[in-house]
């Protein structure tokens, strides 16, 4: 009786065994699937330092400390620790530089979405301050919805919206609050 109750225990055991095996096959379609919802980086990449060329002469040179890049049906490129972008005239001199806390770039889009303690310095010396602002590398435009703050010439200028160029050089300040003479402020 003991070798026949055995005997059942064992062959529960194993129908078990052989029904969690064949249960736990691996569909390859069903993991590529999975995979793909799993946001994780196919570049990650530490101090770079990137030059981008127009016609053989540099035009941008970007600063990171941590880059990473997704892809994807929208691919995009990651900078979580912020960025410095410095762009250059056809003379090879710096004509504007912007400073970010955070930035993403959509590869499809060719946008740059700068975000947190954003700079924008040009040529001039004149400085704009904001939380938000967009590089538009299409429409070679950079624009804001945000509130932003303009010094120049010893004047602050203050507003809620702003578009250019994207080498600052050329520009509109929109709901402009007013103006502040550096000078005489106290």
């Amino acid at each position: 009786m003991k070798t026949n109750k055995r005997h059942i225990i064992k062959s529960i055991i194993v129908s078990f065994g052989a029904a969690i095996l064949f249960a736990c096959q691996t569909n390859p379609q069903q993991m590529e699937e999975l995979s793909k919802e799993i946001d994780e980086p196919v570049v990650s990449s530490v101090d770079v330092e990137w030059f981008y060329t127009k016609k053989g002469k540099a035009s941008f040179k970007l600063n990171t400390p941590k880059m990473l890049r997704f892809e994807g049906a929208e691919p995009y490129v990651e900078f979580p620790e912020g960025l410095q972008i410095h762009s250059f005239e056809q003379k090879g001199e710096q004509d504007a530089y912007l400073r970010a806390d955070y930035a993403i770039q959509q590869l499809n889009d060719k946008l740059i979405n700068a975000k947190g303690d954003v700079l924008l310095q040009n040529s001039e010396g004149e400085k704009l301050e904001t939380e938000h602002l967009i590089w538009d590398e299409v429409k070679e435009r950079i624009y804001t919805e945000e509130f932003v703050k303009i010094t120049k010439e010893g004047q602050v200028i203050m507003g809620e919206g702003f578009e250019s160029d994207i080498y600052f050089s050329e520009y509109t300040l929109k709901k402009s609050r007013g103006i502040i003479n550096l000078e005489y402020a106290e």
